[in-house]
C-alpha cells in the first residue's frame, strides 16, 4: 500500500459520522475511475479482495499499536499512583508538624501577653511619672517670672501637643488656692486663650484638609471655646444658603446642604450630633425663618389672600416633608426637634388659618357670583321664607310674572369655581389644621359651599324660575326655560354629590361633625329638589293650561259643518298645539333625562288624554266633523307616539278608537264599539261617545 492509499485509508475510516456503505461507494468509485458502468466484474472483484487485504493489514497495525499504547498507559497509571501514594504521606507528615508548630505558637503567644501584662504594669507607673514631671517642668515655668522658652511653646508645628499639655495645667491650676497661686492661675489663663485662639484659626484655616481639622477639633473639644468654633463652621455653612423663587427652593437647599455635610461633620467633629443640630437650628431660625415670612408677609401686604393661603399650605406641606427627611438622617436624639423648630416658623400663621381661610372663601364666592349678575345686568331680588313664597304665588296667579327674557341665572362655570375653591380650601385643612380643630373647620367650609353655591344660586335660580311661571291659565304661549333651569341645576347637583363624597366624606367620617354635615347637605338637596319638582309640576300646568286655551276657539259648528266640499285636514288650533307640545317636550328633553324625563313625558300625556277626552265631549259630530276631529286627535296621538310613554300611549290608541265611533257609518257602530282596541275601555264611555254623533237617536239596535 503506497503512502497516498494510506493517508485516504485514515481519512475515510476516521471521517465522523463513519458510514460503511459511503467507505465501499468511494472504493468502487477510485477503482472503476468514475466510469457509469462496470465493464469487467471480475477484475473489479480482485481489486475489492486485494482491497480488504489491504484494510486487513491496516487493522493488525492499528492494532498492535493500541496494545503498545494500553502497556504503556498501565505502566504509567502504577508510577502515577505510587507517586500519589508517597505526596499522601509527605502531607500527613506537614500536618503533624502544623499542629505541633501551631502548639509552641499559642504556647510562645500566651507566655509575651503575660510579658507585656508584666512590662506595661511597670511602664505605666513609669509613664505618669515622666508625664507629672513633665507637666512639673512646664508649670514652673508659669511659676517663674521669665518668658516661656520650652519648644513646646515656641515651635508653631507643636501646637497641639502645647494645647493638650496647656488644658492640663489649666485643670490643675484651678484646683489650686487661689490667693497663693493668682499670678500663675492667671499666666496659665493667659496662655489657654492664646492656644484657644491659634487652635481656631488653624481649624478655619485647614478648612481642607479634614484630617488636619478632626485632629484640631478633637484637642479643641477639651477647651471653652469649642462651642465657638462649631458657632462659626455652622455659620460657614449657611452662607452658601440664598434666598430664591417662592421660597421651596430654599427648603431643598437647606436639605441638600445637611445630606452633603453630614459625613464631612462626623469625619471632623468628635460629637457630630451636636453640631448637625445646631447647623438645622441655624437653618430654621435663620435663612428658612426669613424667607418664609417675608413671603407670608409679601401677600400679606398686597391683600393677596388666595396667593397666602396658597403658599402658607405649600410650604408648611415641604417643610414636613423636609423634616421627614431630616429624620432619615438622625440629626437630633430628640424626636420633637424638627416639630418644635417647624411649629416656632408657622404657629403663629396657623393659629389665624381658620379665619384666614373663611373670609377668604366667603369673599371670593361672594366675589364670583357678583360679577355673574352683573354680566347679566341683573340686581338679586329677595327669595327664600314664607311671605316670599306668598307673595311669589299671587303674582303668578295674577299672571303679573316676570321671566328675564328666558334667563336661567345658573352658571355652571361659577359653580365650578366655587366648587374649586372649597376644594383647595379641604386640601388646606387637610394640612394645616390638627386632629381635634379639623371636623369644624371643614363644616365651616360646607356651610360656606352650601350658602353660595345652594342657597345664593341654585336656591335663587330655581326660585326665579318658579316666579316666572304663571298659575293662571295662560293665554301666552308659557316659556319653557324652567326645563333649562333644571337642567342646569342638576348638573351642578352632580358635582357637589362627587365633592361631598371625596373629599368632605373622607374627612368628616367618624367625626363629631359628621350628622351635622350630612343632615344640613341632605336638606338643601332635598329643599331643591322639592322646588324643582314644584316647578315642574307648574310648568306641566301651564302647557295644559295653554292648551286648553288654543281649543277653547274651538266652536261648536266647527265640528257640524253643513257643507260637505270642505278640506280635511287638522284644525289651525291643533296645529298650533302639536307645533307648541313639540317645542315645550324638546325643551324638556333637553332639561330632564332617564326615568325623570320619562315620568314628567308620562304625566303631561295623561294630563293631555283627560283634557281631549273632556274637551271632545262638549260637542256633538256629524261625519264630516268626526274626521275633522279624527285628524285632531291623530296629530296628537303621533306626537305623543314619540314620547317615552309607552303605558300612557294606549290610552291616545283608545282615544283614537273612540273617536273612530264618531266617523264610521251608524251601521257599523256596533261593530266599531266592539273592536279590540276597545275592549279595555269603559262601556259607559263609549256609551257616551256615541251619543255625542248628531245621528244617535237614527242608530238602530245599538247594544255596548
Amino acid at each position: 500500500m503506497s503512502g497516498g492509499q494510506y493517508v485516504t485509508y485514515v481519512q475515510d475510516l476516521e471521517q465522523e459520522p463513519f458510514d460503511a456503505i459511503d467507505l465501499v461507494e468511494k472504493l468502487a468509485w477510485r477503482m472503476t475511475g468514475s466510469a457509469q458502468t462496470i465493464n469487467d466484474p471480475v477484475s473489479l472483484k480482485t481489486r475489492f479482495e486485494e482491497e480488504i487485504g489491504s484494510l486487513q493489514m491496516l487493522c493488525d497495525q492499528f492494532q498492535s499499536k493500541i496494545d503498545t499504547l494500553e502497556k504503556q498507559m498501565n505502566d504509567e497509571k502504577k508510577d502515577y499512583v505510587q507517586k500519589l501514594q508517597r505526596l499522601h504521606e509527605k502531607n500527613s507528615e506537614a500536618i503533624d508538624k502544623m499542629k505541633q508548630v501551631d502548639h509552641t505558637m499559642q504556647s510562645v503567644s500566651t507566655k509575651v501577653v503575660h510579658l507585656g501584662d508584666q512590662l506595661e504594669s511597670v511602664d505605666q507607673p513609669r509613664s505618669r511619672a515622666h508625664d507629672a514631671y513633665q507637666l512639673m517642668q512646664h508649670f514652673d515655668e508659669f511659676l517663674s517670672d521669665q518668658p516661656l522658652n520650652s519648644m513646646i511653646f515656641t515651635d508653631p508645628d507643636k501646637l497641639l501637643e502645647s494645647a493638650d499639655l496647656v488644658h492640663k495645667l489649666y485643670s490643675i491650676s484651678q484646683e489650686l488656692n487661689k490667693d497663693k497661686f493668682a499670678t500663675v492661675q492667671a499666666r496659665i489663663a493667659q496662655r489657654y486663650k492664646v492656644v484657644e485662639d491659634l487652635l481656631i484659626e488653624e481649624f478655619v484655616r485647614s478648612q481642607r484638609d479634614e484630617k488636619k481639622m478632626a485632629e484640631v477639633a478633637k484637642i479643641l473639644s477639651e477647651f471653652k471655646g469649642y462651642s465657638g468654633c462649631v458657632d462659626r463652621y455652622v455659620e460657614f455653612l449657611c452662607q452658601s444658603i440664598h434666598p430664591r423663587g417662592d421660597g421651596a427652593e430654599i427648603l431643598a437647599d437647606c436639605l441638600q446642604l445637611c445630606r452633603t455635610q453630614q459625613p464631612r461633620i462626623s469625619a471632623i467633629f468628635p460629637s457630630p450630633h451636636t453640631v448637625m443640630q445646631k447647623l438645622v437650628l441655624n437653618l430654621f431660625t435663620g435663612r428658612m425663618k426669613e424667607t418664609i415670612n417675608a413671603r407670608l408677609r409679601e401677600c400679606k401686604e398686597t391683600d393677596d389672600h388666595e396667593h397666602y393661603l396658597r403658599d402658607l399650605a405649600s410650604l408648611y406641606s415641604s417643610t414636613l416633608k423636609m423634616c421627614k427627611e431630616l429624620e432619615k438622617l438622625h440629626v437630633s436624639p430628640d424626636s420633637a426637634f424638627l416639630s418644635t423648630l417647624t411649629d416656632s416658623i408657622f404657629q403663629r400663621y396657623i393659629a389665624t388659618y381658620c379665619t384666614e381661610e373663611l373670609k377668604y372663601l366667603n369673599d371670593q364666592c361672594s366675589s364670583l357670583l357678583s360679577r355673574f349678575y352683573e354680566s347679566k345686568k341683573h340686581i338679586k331680588k329677595q327669595v327664600g321664607g314664607g311671605l316670599h313664597e306668598l307673595k311669589r304665588d299671587v303674582t303668578a296667579r295674577l299672571m303679573n310674572v316676570e321671566t328675564y327674557g328666558g334667563e336661567t341665572f345658573v352658571a355652571e362655570d361659577v359653580a365650578i369655581s366655587i366648587l374649586q375653591e372649597t376644594k383647595n380650601a379641604f386640601n388646606r385643612a387637610l394640612q394645616l389644621c390638627d386632629k381635634e380643630e379639623l371636623p369644624r373647620h371643614v363644616e365651616n367650609i360646607v356651610d360656606v359651599l352650601l350658602k353660595y353655591l345652594y342657597g345664593d344660586h341654585l336656591d335663587y335660580a330655581v326660585e326665579t324660575g318658579l316666579a316666572g311661571i304663571s298659575l293662571a291659565e295662560s293665554k301666552t304661549e308659557p316659556p319653557a326655560y324652567f326645563f333649562s333651569v333644571v337642567a342646569k341645576c342638576t348638573s351642578v347637583i352632580l358635582l357637589m354629590i362627587k365633592q361631598f363624597e371625596d373629599p368632605i366624606f373622607p374627612i368628616i367620617k367618624d367625626t363629631i361633625a359628621e350628622p351635622s354635615v350630612a343632615k344640613k347637605w341632605q336638606q338643601s338637596l332635598r329643599s331643591l329638589e322639592s322646588k324643582m319638582s314644584l316647578g315642574l309640576e307648574r310648568q306641566l300646568n301651564s302647557i295644559v293650561g295653554y292648551v286648553k286655551f288654543l281649543f277653547s276657539e274651538q266652536k261648536k259648528t266647527d265640528f257640524r259643518p253643513e257643507s260637505q266640499q270642505i278640506d280635511i285636514r287638522v284644525s289651525p288650533q291643533c296645529q298650533i298645539v302639536s307645533r307648541f307640545l313639540t317645542n315645550q317636550v324638546a325643551a324638556m328633553e333637553l332639561g330632564c333625562d332617564g326615568e325623570n324625563l320619562e315620568a314628567l313625558q308620562t304625566d303631561l300625556a295623561n294630563r293631555l288624554f283627560i283634557f281631549m277626552l273632556t274637551h271632545i265631549k262638549q260637542f256633538t259630530y256629524n261625519s264630516t266633523g268626526a274626521v275633522l276631529l279624527l285628524c285632531d286627535v291623530g296629530e296628537l296621538r303621533t306626537l305623543v307616539s314619540k314620547w317615552r310613554v309607552q303605558s300612557a300611549f294606549a290610552q291616545w290608541e283608545s282615544l283614537q278608537a273612540l273617536t273612530n265611533l264618531l266617523a264610521v257609518l251608524p251601521d257599523q257602530v256596533n261593530e266599531t264599539a266592539h273592536s279590540s282596541l276597545l275592549e279595555n275601555v269603559d262601556r259607559q264611555l263609549i256609551h257616551d261617545f256615541v251619543r255625542l254623533r248628531t245621528d244617535f237617536r237614527s242608530i238602530k239596535n245599538f247594544q255596548i
